[in-house]
């Protein structure tokens, strides 16, 4: 198992919420019903974006097609698109934990058109044929081979003319102190336990979240293969920096 697929589990176990969106405030000990809410307002902001950006880069209104959300979590970006469209939504995770979690918010919203499933972290076998696929702040987690075998199996499995829309970070613009503790903390579990006791007061490890950086060439290959156009917004998150692109499948030359 790679580390970034187990450090992914043990936050879907231990803090699936602060996992998604790294803010003290969703830790689950501080998780208050009123954050909570909070927190799934913020994958509405996003829905209603995405679906205003497609339409005017291409068009295409994403609530009349069926919606895979990459990565899901705990379902901050799938339930809202559950909401947007009539057709079938799925949310794809690697982590049990966080589906069992995901679930239950479906269930409890009586979203009927939603389906939660984990997968293996390797492949996409058993997955139909979508007609807009959305990947956000997920890629950067995942170390860059085996990111970029999977977002290729994500645009095998979009429709022809379906839409894939994918945040990739390709840098950053840390002070250097910030960078090389966050470095030292990914590379050497020692650092880490050390680091993470002292933050915590206790001895512990805490997991730490991959920042992998994809190289905007290869990136642009691989789109190449399958689109004519790719439309770019650039992200920061927190002085890591990358893009959403978006591009309509149109077939291989």
């Amino acid at each position: 198992m790679s580390e970034s697929i187990s450090n992914w589990k043990k936050w879907g176990e231990k803090d699936p919420y602060y996992g998604v969106l790294s803010d003290e405030k969703y830790r689950m000990e501080r998780l208050s019903e009123e954050r909570l809410k909070e927190f799934f307002e913020t994958g509405e902001v996003y829905v209603a974006e995405s679906r205003k950006r497609i339409s005017e880069w291409m068009g295409v209104d994403i609530a009349q097609g069926n919606i895979l959300d990459f990565g899901c979590g705990v379902g901050r970006l799938a339930i809202p698109f559950a909401k947007l469209t009539r057709q079938e939504v799925w949310g794809l995770d690697i982590s049990e934990d966080i589906i069992a979690r995901a679930n239950a918010h479906k269930d409890s919203m009586g979203l009927h058109n939603l389906n939660f499933k984990s997968y293996n972290g390797k492949d996409l076998e058993g997955i139909p044929a979508f007609d807009f696929v959305n990947a956000y702040i997920v890629f950067q987690h995942i170390e860059f081979r085996k990111g970029m075998g999977l977002l290729r199996q994500l645009l095998e499995i979009t429709r022809e003319n379906g839409i894939v829309q994918v945040q990739v970070t390709f840098g950053h613009r840390l002070p250097w102190k910030t960078y090389t503790n966050f470095f030292l903390r990914t590379k050497f579990r020692p650092y880490n336990f050390i680091y993470s006791s002292l933050k915590h007061r206790r001895l512990c490890s805490e997991p730490v979240m991959q920042m992998n950086h994809y190289s905007p060439q290869k990136l642009f290959e691989l789109f190449s293969c399958y689109s004519k156009q790719v439309h770019i917004e650039f992200t920061d998150h927190g002085g890591h920096l990358g893009a959403i692109y978006a591009l309509k499948k149109s077939g291989r030359d």
